[in-house]
């Protein structure tokens, strides 16, 4: 009777046992944990870990190798996962490459581009440019990016952009301005954007050629920023009308037009001097132009660049006339030439002039640290150095590196007989 319970206990744990694990499933766990270092890795990399990234990185590339060989051994090879391999091999070499170890990187990458099992591997030749121009060595870092772009369809273009954008700073690093005007010119006629269009415009600065100057200058004008019209007209309408949410697309257009007006203000400062014979003529030149593009509002802008042109060239009165245009304009440009205009005054001795239009410019904008300077400066000539001083401190408050209203609190203190406190400023 004993034996017989201990007979059928023994049958109940044979049939309770589970069979070992399948090949399969063992495969399938390895292939998990090696895309989980992979994840691992690309997070370290992003957060700016990137010692940590490589090793996680090594050890999956020593995990999926330990895998193709239980996998050879078992006769199961052709199940071996080509995808998987180009992963971990991709990131292992990025990772060296971020780690600043370029040799390891670069013979990782040439193992991958000449594998024909991968077909799409031979863009890496753009990820190995980016070590040789690293390097400075410019002409291999052309080579690169050239056979890349062989590989890469017409219908890429934003791609090919790319590509083409590093070979012309490669031709700029190289002194070689004419191949990188030729390569920007390439890239204005299939994916035209400012970036390109200033690069060009600085490298046919460099050769002094004034015709493809102006020709640029017109063609980066005529550049379209996609929903730019829509965005220009909900600018007209009242604020109380417009939607009280935050839209992030819209946004996003508005930073860019911010970009493309700084692009456009830049341009004509660099052009403006040497397209015509007098810098005004190439202000004027620039102006004209601007008044017939979708880009108005880079007018205001350059305007107050002709202004100081004329300052330079000791034409106070002319550099007066142009501030006092934009009267009548937005509050913002308002407030930035009368800060001006009242400068100009005071350099001409015309203080009461220039206390009008410093405060013109504070009342459109509180937080003018220049005007508050300039207010500051009219009370100083009238010997009223405390209120002078409250100006300085105030500016100081509104824009701490504000070196005039730092180096006029030291004066000011200086004249009120407190040295110490002017030594400490």
């Amino acid at each position: 009777m004993y034996g017989g319970q201990g007979m059928n206990q023994t049958k109940s744990k044979f049939e309770l046992k589970k069979p070992d694990s399948q090949p399969d499933e063992q495969y399938k766990k390895i292939e998990r944990e090696i895309n989980k270092l992979i994840e691992d890795s690309a997070i370290c990399s992003v957060r700016g870990n990137h010692t940590e990234a490589l090793e996680k990185a090594k050890e999956a590339a020593n995990k999926e190798k330990q895998l193709r060989k239980l996998r050879e051994q078992n006769g199961v090879a052709d199940l071996i996962n080509p995808e998987l391999t180009y992963c971990v091999t991709f990131n292992l070499a990025n990772q060296y490459q971020n780690n600043g170890m370029h040799q390891e990187a670069i013979n990782i990458y040439t193992s991958i581009v000449r594998n024909k099992q991968y077909m799409h591997g031979g863009r890496l030749r753009v990820n190995m440019g980016n070590i040789y121009f690293a390097q400075k060595k410019y002409l291999v870092a052309i080579k690169m990016y050239r056979m890349a772009l062989d590989l890469i369809p017409k219908s890429s273009k934003e791609m090919r952009a790319k590509i083409k954008k590093n070979i012309a700073i490669s031709f700029v690093k190289l002194g070689n301005f004419q191949e990188a005007i030729d390569t920007y010119e390439s890239i204005l006629q299939e994916s035209p954007d400012f970036t390109v269009a200033f690069n060009l415009l600085l490298c046919l600065y460099a050769i002094g050629d004034k015709q493809r100057l102006r020709d640029t200058f017109s063609l980066m004008l005529g550049i379209e920023l996609p929903g730019l019209e829509e965005e220009l007209e909900e600018d007209l309408i009242e604020d109380k009308e417009k939607i009280a949410t935050t839209d992030k697309l819209k946004e996003e257009l508005k930073e860019k037009k911010r970009q493309a007006i700084k692009f456009i203000v830049d341009a004509a400062k660099l052009v403006a001097p040497v397209i015509e014979n007098d810098i005004i003529e190439g202000y004027e030149y620039c102006i004209n132009i601007i008044k017939q593009s979708p880009y108005v509002t880079a007018q205001s802008e350059v305007e107050i660049c002709k202004a100081l042109a004329y300052l330079k060239k000791k034409n106070l009165e002319k550099a007066i006339e142009t501030l006092k245009s934009f009267e009548k304009k937005d509050k913002i440009m308002m407030a930035r030439a009368a800060t001006n205009i009242s400068f100009l005054y005071f350099m001409e001795g015309n203080y009461e002039n220039a206390e009008k239009y410093a405060e013109i410019a504070i009342e459109y904008d509180r937080y003018n640290a220049k005007a508050l300077v300039n207010r500051g400066n009219c009370l100083f000539v009238r010997n009223e150095f405390l209120r002078a001083k409250e100006q300085y401190l105030e500016a100081i408050g509104v824009e701490a590196d504000c070196v005039e209203a730092l180096y006029n609190l030291a004066f000011v203190n200086k004249k009120l007989n407190m040295f110490v406190e002017a030594l400490q400023v």
